[in-house]
């Protein structure tokens, strides 16, 4: 329950409606109005807030935080109108099985509510003028120009573009953090962080957004929230998703640019097969050891794309990884500063240096490479007619409602007939009962170059 109040709130009331015998922790914040800020004596507080979003908004993160953390209840209040010293602004309480998680939830919702509710402020001093203060942005205290933070870059990018530009980046890890903070602190307007991941305490070594009291909160939270403290002037959208073949459109769309920061081939294949798809561009990176490379792709050019010269996405299970061959947070952390370094390159000027060659870039003796890309002129994926899915080849049973493609029920045919096929303008989705007589085969169309083959995943059973 989240209420709004202009008179002083009742803390016995709130915290007896926290009471469950079944909880073994309550944990109660309280936000009180304190006689300075920042060498500045205040005298008193004045709260303004848009009541009925601010209501909504309210209730939507105690509810949120009651899935996050397992709570067995939580409550919040805020108060509005002029506050004397002392006098509690805001009171937050959860209870929970256990401590952690409601120590986790309640710094959860303070700063779910800081960022997310329409509450200004006004700081009234003893010897100077008072001055309101948006709540989103009061624990920086922010009493500057948008301007002024900019003032040393201003002359080497065109503030204004990157301020209207949209950029969404996927993977908040070793190299997404790194990007985040460069796109961040150079001031492009709108950032989104789609990552479905917890923190770890092994990712603190090379994930300089994050650290070890935050393990176990989502990334795209703690991200969201530390970049704001960096970037008060922009705006950041946090997406607790998955991606996978039937929301990737979805994910992508209403964004200028996409970063690739994740760590596996299938959801690198996927991106790139989405983003040729929508003529989005996209800047992917990765990393192995002390080694790393960056490529841009833009749909339509040239310069091609990955499945022009490796059609099949390489199996994870055969390339190395952090986990096996190890990663320092120096590698990770040069090569999404290079990729955020290309991002703003490709807003301000529509190109950059990795979209005409590959950068491959090895650490260990501080040597580079360029490579020239090219396009393979028969590959679907570049004439944005590639299917999408996380398997390569399999479908699900949607796509044959949304794309233009040939079913063939296989449970009758001999391969012969199949044979048939091969020569087909269309993509052809081939079916037998479960899906593995039609997965066995298509593998096999495909390595013979007739890529236009596609299996039906769980076969007829999923019709």
């Amino acid at each position: 329950m989240f209420t709004l109040s202009p008179s002083p709130l009742n803390r016995d009331t709130l915290l007896t409606s926290l009471s469950d015998n079944g909880a073994g922790a309550v944990v109660v914040f309280e936000g009180w109005v304190r006689n300075h800020n920042e060498g500045k004596q205040v005298s008193s507080l004045e709260y303004q807030v848009y009541s009925e979003l601010a209501m909504k908004e309210g209730q939507k993160i105690l509810l949120e935080a009651m899935e996050k953390f397992n709570l067995k209840a939580a409550r919040a209040g805020h108060r509005f109108g002029h506050l004397q010293l002392g006098e509690v602004a805001i009171w937050i309480g959860a209870t929970a099985a256990h401590r952690d998680d409601a120590f986790k939830a309640t710094r959860f919702i303070i700063d779910e509510i800081k960022h997310r509710l329409p509450v200004w402020k006004k700081e009234h001093y003893v010897h100077e003028k008072p001055e309101w203060v948006f709540c989103k942005h009061h624990h920086h205290h922010v009493h500057f120009e948008e301007a002024e933070y900019y003032k040393k870059q201003s002359s080497l990018v065109l503030q204004s573009k990157l301020k209207v530009s949209r950029v969404l980046v996927v993977g908040a890890g070793g190299l997404g953090c790194p990007a985040l903070v460069g796109l961040t602190q150079a001031g492009v307007g709108t950032i989104g962080i789609l990552d479905f991941d917890r923190i770890h305490i092994s990712n603190i070594h090379r994930q300089s957004l994050y650290s070890s009291n935050l393990v176990g909160e989502k990334k795209v939270h703690v991200a969201r929230n530390r970049l704001q403290e960096l970037n008060p002037f922009i705006q950041l959208e946090a997406i607790d998703a998955r991606v996978d073949s039937e929301n990737v459109l979805k994910l992508l769309m209403g964004y200028d640019l996409i970063l690739d920061c994740t760590d596996n081939m299938q959801t690198k294949y996927l991106l790139m097969d989405a983003c040729f798809q929508i003529r989005l561009p996209l800047i992917s990176a990765s990393v192995f050891k002390q080694e790393g490379q960056i490529r841009t792709f833009i749909p339509g050019s040239e310069h091609g794309c990955l499945r022009c010269h490796l059609l099949q996405t390489p199996d994870d299970s055969l390339l190395g990884n952090c986990n096996d061959s190890g990663v320092l947070g120096v590698t990770t952390n040069v090569l999404g500063s290079i990729q955020a370094s290309e991002a703003l390159a490709f807003l301000e000027k529509g190109t950059n240096s990795t979209h005409s060659h590959s950068l491959f870039l090895n650490l260990s003796d501080l040597s580079q490479l360029k490579i020239k890309n090219s396009r393979n002129t028969s590959c679907i994926t570049c004439e944005g007619r590639g299917l999408l899915s996380n398997s390569d080849f399999e479908v699900g049973t949607e796509k044959l409602l949304e794309e233009c493609v040939q079913l063939l029920d296989i449970r009758k045919l001999h391969d012969l007939d199949i044979e048939l096929f091969k020569n087909s303008t269309v993509p052809v989705v081939l079916c037998c009962e479960r899906g593995i007589r039609s997965k066995k085969i298509t593998m096999r169309l495909r390595a013979e170059g007739h890529d236009h083959f596609y299996s039906l995943k769980g076969g007829a059973c999923s019709l």
